[in-house]
């Protein structure tokens, strides 16, 4: 891993508490960098995961499927943010998603084992952890709020604020099952947008 992707994830870091530069570095050596390509799983809905990744570039999906086969996407994950199924490995379970690369991109790589060792060896890690649980959490709330409370419509422009920069990037049916609507509904609505912004 080079000095430009250390700062990368070290800045990142570092919005969730203060790193000391030994812990820092001790992370590093830890820390893999891994090519992914394009479709290329992450973790598969069922495995037990063992690690987690910074995404340094790329687009994943985090996806699950129903019984009735149906694919439902949970979120998205871009440059920056982190991929983990973090809930199951503390609780020694399969998870219940996957993740998927929609394009090739790189990953720095921990081992949660590894990621453990970190924690108990000083309180920095256990705070970021905290705080980035905290974001989660809060993610989590206001999408459920969004299906709760607003139609398709506003739902689709709530994503665009959100991932200004995936919709050029990612196929129309990933980005119906996120909103919860069909494809067909979708284009819909994208009509609808594209006839207000004209008259």
């Amino acid at each position: 891993m080079d000095e430009s992707q250390q700062r990368i994830i070290f800045e990142t870091l570092s919005q969730y508490g203060k790193i000391p530069i030994p812990e820092w570095e001790k992370a590093c050596s830890l820390l893999k960098t891994r090519h992914v390509a394009k479709n290329e799983y992450i973790i598969r809905q069922g495995d037990k995961p063992d690690s987690m990744a910074f995404i340094l570039s790329g687009i994943f999906r985090v996806f699950c499927n129903t019984e009735d086969g149906d694919e439902k996407t949970l979120s998205f994950r871009t440059q920056g943010q982190f991929l983990a199924a973090y809930s199951p490995f503390l609780e020694n379970r399969n998870t219940w998603y996957s993740i998927q690369a929609l394009e090739s991109g790189f990953l720095a790589h921990l081992f949660l084992e590894d990621y453990n060792k970190l924690s108990r060896g000083h309180p920095c890690w256990e705070k970021i952890a905290k705080e980035y649980i905290v974001r989660l959490f809060i993610e989590k709330e206001d999408r459920e709020r969004s299906f709760l409370t607003e139609d398709a419509k506003t739902r689709y422009l709530s994503f665009k604020a959100n991932y200004p920069l995936l919709e050029q990037s990612i196929h129309q049916f990933y980005i119906a099952s996120y909103l919860g609507i069909s494809p067909v509904s979708l284009s819909r609505i994208r009509g609808e947008l594209k006839k207000s912004s004209e008259s």
